[in-house]
């Protein structure tokens, strides 16, 4: 039995003529209706549905009986819902619902092969002359209208694929209203945009007549819709089509929400279109004299739609009906506003030369919108100073850009131009900028900069000299430049010694100040003297006497042509333990370096000295040296002034800063392998010292790079420093270079108070925050570091083990039970382990619990007498296999290399210490990995100590890569850590 799918046109007994779908087989000279299909039994026919077939069966579901009960009445039951219905809300509410369901259908018939037959309630058989014909395009009308002295009159034509049909006296079915649709001779007419009504009264006569009386009512109505919506023929009155200009426009205003946007619109002559308007066409009627004339204006779409695809095209997308730039959504409102200002700055040619007009409305002010430039020139190619003019163009104006500098630091975006415009400066300029005009000097027009701060000029800039950028380039490419290691120098250099070579040595062909920043032990001293060597000129003169004289000083190494002058020794400032050190490096690495150790009791006097330096390469001297004699050591000049361990000078405001600044010397050097210690000061103190200016005065730094940095962790303020003193900064660590040691892996273990420990601590705890928060108040901080540092002890002492402060106690300690077990295991596994404590008490806790396990153990302590046996037993007893070491006992003159686990068991805020510590396992000739365990008691102060030492030391770490003390904590942190 085959089946066909059907559309059925029927008349429903309330309402009216509805489609219907139904599956029918064909029986020779006629068809039988199978059945009528609903979407509930859907799969239960034995008819495969197409897609189209089921969305037909699924929108007409949408009227049947039940489903109408359900929407428009509260009651299910389809014989209430009938009965109760009303004429007036079946018109208005009903009707349409259903009729904008069938026009639906009648869309998806046109479109498919779907038969449609007329059916009549009664019967149940089809015939072939009762099939429907569903017109695939839609049926056209077109009004004609006669004008006469008499009156008008008005009648239709219909027009189906350019065929003429009449509906006069013909019986045509209305199957919808709104929009019409018609069943008439077999065929079904829909129609787009045409309501029955305006049909119905010609299915009886020719044309409406209109008499005068009413006719100016009739024109500026229904005709004026007619010629607004259809296609008009007019005789007796004019309809005149686009004969008017078009232009589209971009208006800067606040939106409903008053965020400001851009509003696109159309302008056809006087009338004006928003791009999402449904209205395609305008019409308006004039009466001249005693005619009627239209004029209607249809909107070019295709015009329309390239507009649109062009703002897209250059960064606009649209929303709700209004354009913005991407991501504008994400700002606030001033910002969204700047924004759009600067892009239509930025678009303003492209848009008018795509015939788009830029306006701006209802924002109380008058903004600028047309191209900001700023050109910037270098002035002078090669100095110690660079000569910047930079100048902003606004249209018809050009602002020294020096004009905009408090603008810019600032974050002011808005500037009046002298006609009383408001720019707003584009917001890459505070970006690009800040740092650039932060640091120059203005002077008239110009700005000038410091050779300095080449960094930050070199991607703003152009014109600088070739040679000037490729020298300052071979700074940091250590690589590429060629500089030869002396012969003489009595060691041989590691690859990355001579690389630091080559660096102070490019550094000191360019005037530059820098910072050897290595690791202890890296050969820092090596590397400096081996560039003195380098540059020690071949001709000395002792009768030179060489104190301080007006004029610059001039001061050039062999490889610079600076002539036959005398060059005078170089000034080493070391602290006063070292100074012994430095002489035995200069006699074992570079003999041919004359060394005067100007330092001690026995120093030469002030007549000779001034003489003395053009004979001696070096004169050693010391931190207090220098503070006690400056009078004299300023009035010389020094070839290089160097300062090892320079952290000695990085407080700004202490007497030995002031003091080496005040020297003078052609060059500058720094050695350090701690550049920031406690703050970025330390860094600033000894930049400023070598590179006077680079990071201006304190004040300017402090402002804008230690309240950035360390305050709110500002990541771009951190990449602009770094970036800044890079090129002045050399750092290695041990890891970088030294091949022969092994990795270090470290590994904080957080323990759990076990519960008694728990109840003592937070009991301690409370009693010790009210002590200290009284004794502050009452006495200030700076009194109190007694009060703070006994109760923060007694909470380590409880976070390790509340017997170390209750003797009796017999509660546990979660971390010694962590301890103790991790030891099993390394005893299981044969390793050997170092314990470190900064409590001897801790130890001897541990050390009982060794002894009741039967393990062999080592125990050094500062009463420790027999020191060398202790350490020879662990380092050369395979039993030996624990070393109990309290952190001041084991702090130097071990090395223990036996060793590849280290257990640091109560860490607190000096790292210098812990490092320390690791060291006498972890070094050069150890073959093993070294594995490091610190041991931290959970939400304890232990804790806290080590988040708030992680905050203080990640300063050097992103600069220098360095360790750090732990720095000196406010009365606020110190309440934090008593939470």
């Amino acid at each position: 039995m085959k089946l066909e799918f059907i559309i059925g046109l029927t008349q429903h007994r309330f309402l009216g003529y509805v489609l219907a779908p139904y599956l029918i087989q064909n029986s020779s000279s006629f068809y039988t209706i199978n059945t009528l299909v609903k979407m509930h039994g859907i799969k239960t026919y034995q008819y495969r549905f197409l897609p189209h077939e089921l969305e037909l069966v699924r929108l007409i579901e949408n009227y049947s009986d039940e489903k109408l009960a359900r929407k428009f009445s509260r009651s299910a039951n389809v014989s209430a819902f009938y009965n109760n219905l009303k004429q007036d809300y079946f018109l208005k509410q009903v009707t349409p619902y259903i009729e904008k369901i069938i026009f639906s259908c009648a869309g998806i018939l046109m479109r498919e092969d779907v038969r449609v037959f007329k059916k009549d309630a009664k019967y149940a058989n089809l015939y072939d002359e009762d099939i429907i014909k569903v017109n695939r395009s839609f049926s056209q009308v077109v009004f004609h209208f006669e004008r006469n002295s008499e009156g008008t009159r008005y009648r239709l034509q219909i027009f189906q694929d350019g065929k003429e049909l009449s509906l006069l006296n013909k019986n045509a079915i209305v199957v919808t209203t709104n929009p019409c649709i018609l069943a008439y001779q077999g065929q079904l007419f829909i129609f787009n945009g045409i309501d029955a009504k305006k049909l119905t009264p010609f299915f009886s006569k020719e044309y409406v007549p209109i008499s005068k009386a009413v006719e100016d009512k009739y024109y500026n109505s229904f005709v004026l819709n007619m010629v607004r919506r259809h296609k008009v023929v007019a005789n007796g009155f004019k309809v005149i089509e686009n004969n008017t200009t078009k232009q589209a426009c971009l208006t800067l205003e606040p939106d409903l929400q008053y965020e400001p946007t851009l509003v696109l619109r159309f302008n056809y002559g006087d009338e004006v279109f928003l791009p999402n308007s449904v209205r395609k066409v305008a019409v308006k009627l004039e009466k001249e004299g005693g005619d009627y004339v239209f004029y209607k204006i249809r909107r070019d779409t295709e015009w329309e739609h390239s507009i649109i695809n062009f703002l897209e095209s250059i960064g606009l997308e649209e929303n709700n009906g209004y354009y913005t730039p991407k991501g504008i959504q994400l700002l606030e409102r001033g910002n969204a506003l700047y924004l759009l200002i600067n892009w239509l700055s930025d678009n303003k040619s492209k848009l008018l030369g795509k015939g788009v007009g830029v306006n701006q409305a209802n924002l109380g002010k008058k903004y600028f919108t047309d191209k900001q430039e700023l050109r910037i020139e270098l002035n002078n190619k090669v100095s110690d100073w660079f000569d910047i003019y930079a100048v902003v163009h606004f249209g018809e104006y050009d602002i020294p850009f020096i004009k905009l500098k408090k603008y810019i630091l600032n974050d002011i975006r808005e500037f009046e131009l002298p006609n009383g415009e408001i720019a707003i400066l584009p917001e890459e300029w505070f970006s690009r900028y800040k740092e650039f005009i932060r640091f120059g000097k203005a002077f008239g027009k110009y700005l000038k900069f410091s050779k300095y701060h080449f960094p930050i000029l070199k991607n703003r800039v152009k014109g600088f000299d070739r040679n000037f950028i490729r020298g300052f380039e071979e700074i940091n490419n250590l690589n590429s430049a060629e500089v030869s290691i002396p012969a003489n120098v009595k060691a041989k250099l590691r690859a990355y010694q001579e690389e630091g070579v080559r660096w102070m040595f490019q550094l000191h062909k360019n005037d530059f100040g820098g910072c050897l920043a290595d690791d202890m032990g890296l050969g820092k001293t090596l590397q400096t003297l081996t560039l003195l060597l380098k540059l020690k000129r071949a001709k000395r003169g002792i009768g030179t006497d060489n104190t301080n004289s007006p004029g610059q000083l001039s001061m050039f190494g062999p490889e610079e042509g600076g002539g036959g002058g005398i060059q005078p020794a170089s000034l080493i400032v070391v602290p006063t333990s070292l100074i012994h050190n430095w002489e035995n490096e200069v006699k074992k690495f570079t003999p041919s370096l004359k060394v005067f150790k100007y330092a001690g009791a026995k120093r030469k006097k002030v007549d000779g000295l001034g003489k003395i330096i053009n004979y001696y390469d070096i004169v050693l001297t010391t931190y207090g040296t220098v503070r006690n004699d400056l009078g004299l050591l300023a009035g010389l000049r020094f070839f290089y002034l160097i300062l090892d361990e320079s952290q000695n000078i990085k407080n700004p405001s202490s007497k030995i800063y002031k003091a080496v600044k005040s020297l003078k010397a052609g060059h500058r050097l720094v050695l350090t392998g701690t550049p920031i210690e406690n703050s970025l000061i330390d860094l600033w103190s000894q930049v400023n010292f070598l590179n006077d200016g680079l990071l201006g005065n304190l004040a300017f730094f402090r402002q804008y790079y230690v309240t950035p940095v360390e305050r709110h962790n500002d990541p771009v303020v951190q990449e602009k420093l770094r970036l800044m003193i890079r090129p002045f900064i050399l750092r290695r660590t041990k890891e970088q270079v030294a091949k022969d040691l092994p990795p270090l892996m470290e590994q904080v273990r957080y323990c759990s108070m076990a519960e008694g420990q728990l109840r003592i601590y937070e009991r301690e705890k409370s009693i010790i925050r009210n002590a200290v928060l009284e004794n502050i108040e009452k006495e200030g901080l700076g009194k109190s570091s007694f009060v703070v540092l006994q109760g923060l002890t007694k909470l380590r002492q409880l976070a390790n083990h509340p017997s170390m402060v209750e003797k009796d106690t017999e509660h546990d300690s979660g971390k010694f039970d962590e301890i103790y077990k991790s030891l099993q295991n390394l005893m299981a596994e044969k390793h050997k382990v170092l314990i470190f404590s900064s409590f001897v008490k801790h130890l001897e806790l541990i050390r009982k619990k060794i002894e009741e396990e039967g393990w062999v153990y080592s125990l050094l302590t500062g009463q420790t007498t027999n020191r060398g046996e202790v350490i020879r037993q662990f380092q050369e007893t395979p039993e030996n296999r624990i070393f109990l070491i309290s952190l001041k006992a084991g702090g130097v003159g071990l090395n223990l290399t036996e060793a590849d686990y280290v257990f640091i068991i109560d860490p607190w805020w000096n790292p210098a210490a812990e490092n320390q510590a690791v060291n006498r396992a972890h070094r050069i000739g150890q073959d093993k990995h070294v594995f490091v365990y610190r041991f931290i008691t959970e939400n304890s102060i232990e804790e806290k100590i080590q988040q708030l030492k992680e905050r203080k030391s990640t300063l050097a770490d992103k600069f220098i890569n360095s360790n750090n003390p732990f720095k000196s904590i406010s009365k606020e942190e110190i309440m934090g850590l008593l939470e």
